[in-house]
């Protein structure tokens, strides 16, 4: 088996194996797949150029041509080589003479080892998520997979991630000690920060790239056993992320609320919502309305009537009406600066609760 073309996509991520030889079921391809192929599409008048390139559009990991009756090498011309090496596409040949079967047998093997060693990293980094101390017995696994215990680290969680390998292929790329894995339907990137490593600008470039997708990332955390803060401080990043409908949200930009991860007191952030969003829960929840939700529109948008409308979305009159409906509930003048101030902190504080 020999490279032909796409060199710099070597580190790609490859999801499993997959034999295609009709470039209809190429649309199946769900991104990450390494694609084998005899050339049989060649019979439906359908060239290698457009099979690549469709592999291309799926984000395939690689592509492995077996030459033999239906390709040949000089069916790889120099013009498919260079867009393999523009789409970072490695394409390989094998001669007929060894048994597809075989190659398959073998890829999937190693597939099936390097998915089972990623279930067990998966499951020691959700350990060191949520218990704290992190148990010894977990920090010894992840020290295994060459996660060192007191450096530096760096936690996104990232919502709507179609396809994880157009953020681990660059990462591989970049040689960076990270780990991506699905967690609560959410995706969770954790990278050591290191001279390898991505700033926190290009890492919000690749993750967003991807259409519908948004972002939390927590600011830098010491070591191992700080996993737990990162990955909350990233959920509370995501959340914000949504909330002020962003692509991203940094730790470090939420300012004064970054103050909420100091309470220990849980019961006084309660006690706060309560007092000031409890009589609107309530209402909502007797009339199955949304006002809190209007509320918490209406503050963002400072107020704005117009704006507040079209984020709803809502027509203007109703927008009217259910502010109208809010004071009411409430007994307070929201047009008030303390006022508006205490209900948008307290509807934050319940976002930060609700994690």
């Amino acid at each position: 088996m020999s490279l032909l073309g796409g060199e710099n996509g070597l580190a790609n991520s490859a999801s499993w194996v997959y034999l295609a030889e009709d470039i209809g079921n190429v649309s199946f391809l769900r991104g990450g797949e390494f694609v084998l192929t005899t050339g049989l599409f060649v019979k439906a008048d359908v060239t290698l150029r457009d099979f690549v390139e469709a592999l291309a559009l799926r984000d395939c990991s690689g592509v492995l041509v077996n030459i033999g009756p239906y390709l040949t090498e000089h069916d790889l011309t120099q013009d498919i080589r260079d867009f393999c090496d523009a789409n970072s596409l490695p394409l390989f040949v094998m001669p007929w003479e060894i048994h597809l079967v075989d190659i398959m047998q073998e890829l999937s093997a190693m597939l099936l080892q390097e998915q089972q060693r990623m279930t067990s990293l998966n499951a020691a980094f959700e350990a060191a998520l949520y218990q704290t101390p992190v148990p010894e017995v977990v920090l010894q696994g992840l020290r295994h997979f060459g996660f060192e215990e007191h450096a530096s680290y760096r936690v996104a969680v990232i919502h709507n991630l179609a396809i994880p390998a157009k953020v681990s292929s660059p990462l591989n790329r970049r040689r960076m000690r990270y780990h991506l894995f699905r967690h609560n339907n959410l995706h969770v990137l954790i990278h050591r920060i290191d001279q390898q490593s991505l700033s926190p600008d290009e890492l919000v470039d690749l993750a967003c790239y991807c259409d519908a997708v948004s972002m939390g990332v927590s600011g830098p955390v010491n070591g191992l056993h700080q996993l737990g803060t990162g990955y909350r401080r990233a959920r509370f990043s995501l959340s914000m992320a949504e909330l002020w409908q962003r692509p991203f949200v940094g730790f470090e930009e939420m300012g004064m609320l970054q103050l909420l991860f100091g309470v220990s007191d849980l019961s006084l952030l309660e006690d706060l919502c309560d007092h000031y969003l409890g009589p609107l829960e309530d209402y909502d929840q007797l009339h199955d309305t949304d006002l809190v939700h209007t509320l918490k529109v209406f503050l963002i948008c400072d107020c704005n009537l117009v704006e507040t409308a079209l984020r709803l979305p809502a027509h203007r009159n109703t927008v009217v009406y259910r502010v109208r409906r809010i004071k009411e509930v409430l007994q307070l003048n929201i047009d008030q600066a303390t006022v508006k101030f205490n209900l948008l902190l307290a509807l934050y504080i319940r976002e930060y609760l609700s994690m």
